[in-house]
C-alpha cells in the first residue's frame, strides 16, 4: 500500500499529465500517517490541481459509495485558495460528523470569501435537520440558527442571505419561520424562491396555502419550486394542480410535477403518471415517471408498522 501511495503521489505531482483517476481509490479513507504522507504532496500541488483533484474526489464519491474522501476534504477546508474550500464543504455535504460544526460555522461567519460562505450556510443546514430530529442537539441547532440569524442582520450579497433563508427552513424556531414568512412577502422573486424552498424543507403543513398558490405563478422557476415543495410536504391537495403542470411549457417544471406527484402518492397521481409515462415524447420523461411510479409501488408495499401489535421485550422479560 506504501509503495502503491508513493506512486501516485507521484503521479499527482506531475501536473502535465492527467490525474490518474483509476487509481485515485488509493486515496480512500487514509490513516493518520498516510494523510500525513498525502498532505506534504497535497500542499506541492498547484490551485488548479487541488481543486481538479478534490472536485474529482467527489465525483468518485457519489459514482462509488464505498469510497470515503472525508480526510481529505477536512484536510482542504483549511487550504488558502477559496475554490478548494468550497469544494471541499461541498463535498462533506452529506457528513452527520458533528466535528465539523466548529469549521463551518467559522467559514460561515469568518471566511473571505462569499462563495465559500454561501457553501457553509448550506451545509450547515443539514445539521440543523438533524438537531431537530435529535432533541439532544437542540443547543447545537440553536447556536446554527444564531449564526445564520445574524448573517442576515448584516450587510450580505443577496446569494448568501438566500442560501440562510433556506437554511433556516429546517428549524422550527417562531423567529426562523418570521424570516421565511418576511421573504415570501418581500415581492423580491428570488427572495420567493427561496422561501418556497425553505417551506418544502420545514415538513411543516402550516405553508400550505402559500405552496398552493404559487403552483399558478407565472415564472416557470417558481412553479418548479413550488411544486417541489408540496411533494416535499407531501400535500395531498396539490394533486390537481400538479396534475395540471404536467402539461407545463418548462421541461423542468413537468419533470418535478411528476416527482412530486409520486411523493403524494394517490389513484389520481398514480393514473396522471401512468399517462404522461405511455405518452411522453421523450427519455427522460419517461425515466422520470419510471422512478415515480416505483417511488409508489414501494411506498405501497411497505406495511404500516403501526397496525402490528409487537410484544414489548421489556414485558416478557417481566414475564
Amino acid at each position: 500500500m506504501d509503495r502503491e501511495l508513493d506512486e501516485l503521489f507521484s503521479l499527482l505531482m506531475d501536473e502535465e499529465q492527467l490525474l490518474p483517476i483509476e487509481e485515485l481509490s488509493a486515496l480512500s479513507d487514509l490513516d493518520t500517517l498516510q494523510l500525513d504522507r498525502f498532505s506534504s504532496c497535497w500542499h506541492s500541488l498547484s490551485p488548479l490541481r487541488r481543486r481538479t483533484l478534490l472536485a474529482t474526489l467527489g465525483q468518485q464519491a457519489d459514482e462509488y459509495i464505498e469510497l470515503l474522501f472525508d480526510n481529505i476534504n477536512r484536510l482542504a477546508l483549511g487550504d488558502p485558495n477559496p475554490n478548494v474550500r468550497k469544494i471541499a464543504i461541498g463535498n462533506l455535504w452529506e457528513s452527520t460528523d458533528p466535528s465539523l460544526l466548529t469549521p463551518f460555522r467559522a467559514a460561515l461567519n469568518e471566511d473571505n470569501s462569499i462563495e465559500v460562505r454561501i457553501a457553509a450556510a448550506d451545509a450547515l443546514g443539514r445539521f440543523v435537520l438533524i438537531a431537530e430530529l435529535e432533541d439532544s442537539s437542540l443547543e447545537e441547532s440553536n447556536q446554527i440558527v444564531e449564526d445564520l440569524l445574524l448573517t442576515l442582520k448584516s450587510s450580505v450579497p443577496p446569494a448568501l442571505h438566500r442560501a440562510c433563508i433556506e437554511s433556516l427552513g429546517f428549524s422550527s424556531r417562531e423567529d426562523a419561520q418570521a424570516i421565511i414568512a418576511d421573504a415570501y412577502h418581500s415581492g423580491d422573486e428570488e427572495l420567493l424562491q427561496s422561501a418556497l424552498l425553505a417551506m418544502g424543507r420545514s415538513a411543516n403543513p402550516v405553508w400550505r396555502p402559500e405552496i398552493l398558490e404559487e403552483l399558478h405563478h407565472p415564472s416557470p422557476q417558481i412553479r418548479a419550486v413550488a411544486a417541489r415543495a408540496a411533494g416535499e410536504l407531501e400535500l395531498h391537495d396539490a394533486t390537481q394542480p400538479l396534475v395540471e403542470l404536467l402539461e407545463d411549457v418548462s421541461d423542468e417544471v413537468v419533470h418535478i410535477a411528476i416527482w412530486s406527484l409520486g411523493q403524494v402518492g394517490s389513484d389520481a397521481a398514480r393514473t396522471a403518471i401512468s399517462e404522461i409515462q405511455a405518452s411522453a415524447p421523450d427519455p427522460e420523461t419517461v425515466k422520470k415517471a419510471d422512478e415515480a411510479l416505483e417511488h409508489l409501488a414501494f411506498l405501497e408495499g411497505t406495511p404500516d408498522l403501526l397496525i402490528y401489535d409487537f410484544d414489548d421485550p421489556a414485558e416478557d422479560a417481566v414475564d
